[in-house]
């Protein structure tokens, strides 16, 4: 169902996924997701994409996770790279760009400070910090409180 959220995501955010989708039902059929949309979805070519995002929409709004509008989706990978930062996966400076930037392009105000917070340690990680687990912590101590203030 992971998967199949990620690309909703992905979907909000305009890219490109039609030709993936037919695969990814079938996936998620093995895995036990099931929805008449799914299947009919995992019986489509790589080429019906148009009918492979009409399918995939109905599939999630049937399985319960319809499709996030793009707001939604910025604040999804905003706390995912929330969530990496404290489990330690990539780049603490990447993750923080990334939170910057989703927050920057998100039509939701109050994720602005939060962005600007992230713009502010991504900035100052080499200059502010003397020590890299100094930086370090205030990263996690910043995305611990977002993810608090911002609950899935």
């Amino acid at each position: 169902m992971e998967q199949l959220r990620d690309l909703g995501i992905r979907m909000a955010m305009y890219e490109p996924v039609g030709d993936d989708l037919p695969m990814a039902a079938a996936h998620a059929l093995t895995r036990g997701v099931d929805s008449p949309s799914l299947r009919e979805l995992a019986g489509l070519s790589k080429g019906q994409s148009r009918e492979a995002v009409d399918l995939f929409r109905q599939a999630m709004d049937e399985l319960g996770s319809p499709v996030p509008d793009k707001s939604a989706a910025r604040l999804h990978l905003m706390r995912q790279a929330a969530a990496n930062i404290l489990a330690g996966k990539g780049d603490p400076e990447d993750l923080a760009h990334e939170i910057y930037w989703q927050a920057c392009y998100s039509e939701r105000p109050e994720l602005r400070p939060v962005g600007d917070r992230f713009l502010e340690l991504y900035a100052g990680w080499g200059a502010t910090y003397n020590e890299a687990e100094e930086a370090a912590a205030a990263m996690k101590a910043a995305a611990r409180s977002f993810l608090s203030d911002h609950p899935a």
